[in-house]
């Protein structure tokens, strides 16, 4: 069994309450934070009949939690209020509502989170970043939240949380979805909650997880700074189709075409021998933290594996694009003619070289496939007309009558 579950729902001004809130009627602001006029009926055992509001339902026990802190006065509480009923006065303002259980008072012992504030201090520190991955800007959204000690339809205690939010300005972000929060949203929610109680069950195994995600970072990304480009097959078939000009980063618009490509020399060099092991060490150390987290809430929630080897081969992928500079420098024809940087055949380093047919001879040796000929001999023939032409600019400009 799970030791979180959460749900999600929401309420759409204008509309009618949904069937699984035990709320009936039109949805007003008057319904979320109280007044004249409410639709909602909560006349549970222990709510006061004058308690029909949403607010007041979920701050039955103890000091309500917003984005403005604790709201313990009266003077707070009603500022809170007058500011949401203002917020989602038009039509069609929407408020969300998370609710997170534990499933029992042993299992919320055993993450610290047995009340108000303990489930705060964790829904303070999520809440902003989780509202930045789903598209909202926390700083356009208010937000309480609110303890109950008990569920609702159980007699037994079953501690939960209603975290409640709304922009201050409605957007409309999920205006396509009739307000519906997508899935993968509250995915998102509960692995980042799920995050926290692995933090709160014992620091020092959250300490060492991480640790041993970043030693294995650090040192796959130290193997692939010395290792030797050249030895990874099609980094040069590669390098011969990238663009002339534009900008060299993987996501970079000038890139798309060649991304496919760019992708597949990584994984070449993520499977070479100087490589593999680091690579297989990185994902074994973040299926640890995965398999912790998915734990908590008995599914397979958490995205941290996929967004970190996405990371790590985004960046893998711009250092090989930031190569290209550098290979084409070594390999430009001035130097290969000069047979700077290769050896020739019989052995003889620095022997100047001027029949192309040597150079071509010389590099098809080093790599006899059929898409790196093409390319040599591509490369060959573009620079010798370019030297032609420069040799009868040069001839023109100066008028001169030459006898061949």
């Amino acid at each position: 069994m799970a030791d979180l579950l959460c749900k999600v729902r929401y309420f759409k001004i204008g509309e009618q309450a949904p069937k699984n809130s035990c709320f009936k009627g039109i949805v007003t602001p008057e319904s979320i934070f109280g007044g004249a006029g409410s639709y909602f009926n909560y006349c549970e055992r222990y709510v006061d009949k004058e308690n029909t509001s949403l607010m007041k339902y979920t701050s039955r026990y103890g000091f309500t939690y917003s984005d403005d802190g604790y709201l313990d006065t009266k003077e707070k509480k009603q500022t809170f209020i007058d500011k949401g009923k203002q917020s989602i006065s038009k039509q069609g303002s929407i408020v969300y509502e998370i609710v997170c259980s534990l499933a029992d008072y042993e299992v919320a012992s055993k993450y610290d989170l047995t009340g108000q504030e303990q489930f705060a201090a964790v829904t303070s520190v999520i809440l902003p970043r989780f509202l930045t991955t789903i598209g909202l800007d926390p700083n356009n959204v208010s937000w309480w939240q609110d303890f109950h000690p008990e569920n609702r339809t159980s007699t037994s205690p079953h501690p939960h949380i209603h975290l409640l939010f709304f922009e201050d300005e409605p957007t409309h972000t999920f205006a396509r979805s009739y307000g519906k929060l997508p899935k993968k949203a509250l995915y998102k929610f509960k692995m980042m909650f799920a995050n926290e109680m692995v933090k709160r069950e014992d620091q020092s195994i959250y300490k060492d997880l991480f640790n041993d995600i970043n030693f294995s970072k650090r040192n796959l990304l130290d193997n692939i700074k010395h290792t030797n480009f050249d030895k990874v097959d099609s980094l040069k078939d590669l390098y011969a189709i990238l663009p002339k000009s534009g900008r060299l980063q993987i996501n970079s618009a000038n890139m798309a075409p060649y991304r496919q490509e760019v992708y597949k020399v990584v994984d070449k060099l993520l499977e070479s021998k100087e490589c593999k092991d680091a690579w297989k060490r990185f994902g074994e150390s973040l299926d640890k933290y995965e398999h912790l987290v998915n734990q908590k809430v008995d599914s397979n929630i958490s995205s941290r594996k996929d967004i970190e080897i996405t990371k790590i081969k985004e960046q893998i992928a711009n250092a090989i694009l930031s190569g290209k500079k550098d290979f084409e420098e070594e390999n430009k024809y001035e130097n290969l003619i000069k047979n700077v940087n290769h050896k020739s055949s019989d052995g003889t380093k620095g022997q100047i070289y001027k029949d192309k047919d040597i150079i071509r001879n010389r590099l098809n040796h080093r790599n006899s496939g059929l898409a790196t000929k093409r390319m040599i001999n591509g490369l060959l023939a573009k620079r010798q007309n370019e030297i032609e032409m420069e040799i009868e600019q040069y001839l023109n400009q100066n008028s001169m009558d030459y006898n061949l």
